[in-house]
C-alpha cells in the first residue's frame, strides 16, 4: 500500500478482493511526446508551429500537490522555444494553496532547469489583486481575475496531468487557469458551485469523473472563454503511470484535449465493482496525493460509493503537511454536517466544503485512519486512529 514516499504492508484474516488496474504502461520518450503533440493535436496546430508564431510564451505548471510529468520534457520544450528565438516565463498554478518553497520549485522544474531559468519564474498570490487583470464575470457571477502574467503573454501553455477530482470531475490543464492563476475570490465563487443552495447539499453533478452538467466545470470553461480573446492556447494534458511517468499525452485546444485525455484516463484506470463491500481498504497512491488531508480526502471520496451503508473504510494517508490549511482544520470545530452546511451557506470559504465533504463520509461509515495525525486530530475529523498495520480486520 503506497503511503507518502514509501510502501506499507499489512496482514488480515479476511478474504481480500483487489480492485486495481495494473497501470505500469511504458513511459513515452521525449521524441514520442513531441511527435504526438506535433502530428496529432486536437483542434490546433502542432506545438512547433504554435511556438514559431508566438511572441511571448507563458508556461503554466501545477504546484507540488500534483505531478504533471513536466520534469521529463521541460528541457526539450525550452530548447524548442529558444531555437525559435522566443521569450518565455513560468508561473506555478498554486490556486489558493500555500506558496512553493525553493526545493519544491526545483523538484517540479528539475535542478538543471531551475538553475538556468529561475529568473523567469513568476509567483502567483491569489490575494494580490494589484497583480491581476479583470476580464468580466461568468453567468454565476464568478469574477474572472487572472494573474497579469496571463495578460502580458500571447501564447499560454498549461501543463497538467489528468486526474479525478471530487467536484470538478477531473483535474487537468484547464484548471491551471481557474483556479490555478486566478484570484481567491474567483476560486471561491467557482468552488461554491459544488453546493446546491436550494437543497442544502452537494450538487449532484459536481462529482468525481463527471463533466456533463457539472456547474464547476461549466463555470471554468466560461471563465476561460471570457478571457480568451487574443490568446493562443496549447494545452498539454499528460497521463501518468504508477511511477509518475508519462504514458500518454493529449495536446492542443484547451478543452478538446482535456476531454480526450479524460476519456483516455477512464480507459486506462476504470475498475468495475460488481457489488458494495462491508470493508474497503484504500490508499491515495502516495505522495503528493497524500501530502495533506485536503488532497488526501479526494481518495476516500472516490471509494465511498462501493461501501455498504454503515460499512468500514480503512484509509492510508500520510498527510505530512497535516490538515493543509487552518480554514479546513478549524471547520472541524463544528461536530456535525448539519452544523457545517448552515455555516457553509452563511459564510462560504474555500476548503470549508472540503471539510464538510469529509465529515459527511465519516458520519456515514465507520472510518479508520493510518497517518501522521495523532488520535485527537483523527477523532476531530471523524476517524478512529490506527497505530499498527500488523493486522487489519
Amino acid at each position: 500500500m503506497k503511503y507518502g514516499k514509501k510502501n506499507l504492508s499489512f496482514s488480515t484474516e479476511r478474504d481480500i478482493e483487489v480492485l486495481d488496474r495494473e497501470f505500469n504502461a511504458p513511459a513515452l520518450t521525449n521524441r514520442e511526446i513531441f511527435q504526438k503533440i506535433n502530428s496529432d493535436p486536437h483542434y490546433s496546430e502542432g506545438i512547433d508551429e504554435m511556438l514559431q508564431k508566438a511572441s511571448s510564451i507563458l508556461i503554466v505548471l501545477p504546484d507540488i500537490t500534483r505531478k504533471s510529468g513536466a520534469c521529463f520534457f521541460l528541457k526539450e520544450l525550452i530548447h524548442r522555444i529558444e531555437s525559435y528565438g522566443k521569450s518565455f516565463s513560468f508561473i506555478f498554478a498554486v490556486g489558493t494553496h500555500r506558496p512553493l518553497t525553493v526545493e519544491e520549485k526545483r523538484e517540479i522544474l528539475t535542478d538543471e532547469v531551475y538553475e538556468k531559468y529561475s529568473q523567469y519564474i513568476i509567483d502567483h498570490d491569489p490575494d494580490d489583486i494589484e497583480s491581476m487583470t479583470y476580464y468580466g464575470k461568468t453567468k454565476h457571477t464568478t469574477p474572472v481575475l487572472l494573474n497579469n502574467a496571463y495578460f502580458y503573454h500571447d501564447t499560454i501553455i498549461p501543463i497538467a496531468s489528468i486526474s479525478y477530482h471530487y467536484f470538478a470531475g477531473f483535474g487537468g490543464a484547464r484548471k491551471m487557469i481557474l483556479p490555478g492563476i486566478a484570484s481567491r475570490k474567483s476560486a471561491m465563487n467557482n468552488h461554491k458551485l459544488a453546493l446546491d443552495e436550494r437543497a442544502k447539499k452537494r450538487h449532484p453533478y459536481a462529482c468525481t469523473g463527471n463533466l456533463k452538467q457539472n456547474p464547476v466545470h461549466d463555470d471554468i470553461v466560461e471563465a476561460v472563454m471570457i478571457a480568451r480573446a487574443g490568446k493562443n492556447f496549447f494545452a498539454i494534458n499528460t497521463i501518468l503511470n504508477d511511477k509518475g511517468e508519462i504514458v500518454d499525452v493529449e495536446g492542443g485546444d484547451l478543452f478538446i484535449s482535456h476531454i480526450k485525455a479524460c476519456e483516455r484516463l477512464k480507459e486506462l484506470t476504470k475498475v468495475d465493482a460488481g457489488e458494495k463491500y462491508d470493508l474497503v481498504i484504500c490508499s491515495c497512491g502516495g505522495f503528493p496525493k497524500d501530502i495533506n488531508m485536503i488532497q488526501a480526502q479526494k481518495s476516500i471520496d472516490r471509494v465511498k460509493n462501493i461501501v455498504r451503508e454503515g460499512g468500514k473504510i480503512i484509509f492510508f494517508a500520510e498527510c505530512g503537511d497535516g490538515y493543509g490549511n487552518k480554514i479546513f482544520e478549524h471547520f472541524f470545530n463544528y461536530i456535525s454536517t448539519s452544523e457545517m452546511i448552515e455555516k457553509l451557506f452563511d459564510d462560504y470559504k474555500i476548503n470549508r466544503q472540503t471539510a464538510f465533504n469529509l465529515r459527511n463520509i465519516t458520519e456515514h461509515f465507520e472510518c479508520y485512519l493510518y497517518s501522521c495525525f495523532d488520535e485527537k486530530d483523527s477523532k476531530r475529523m471523524g476517524f478512529r486512529k490506527i497505530n499498527d498495520t500488523g493486522k487489519i480486520n
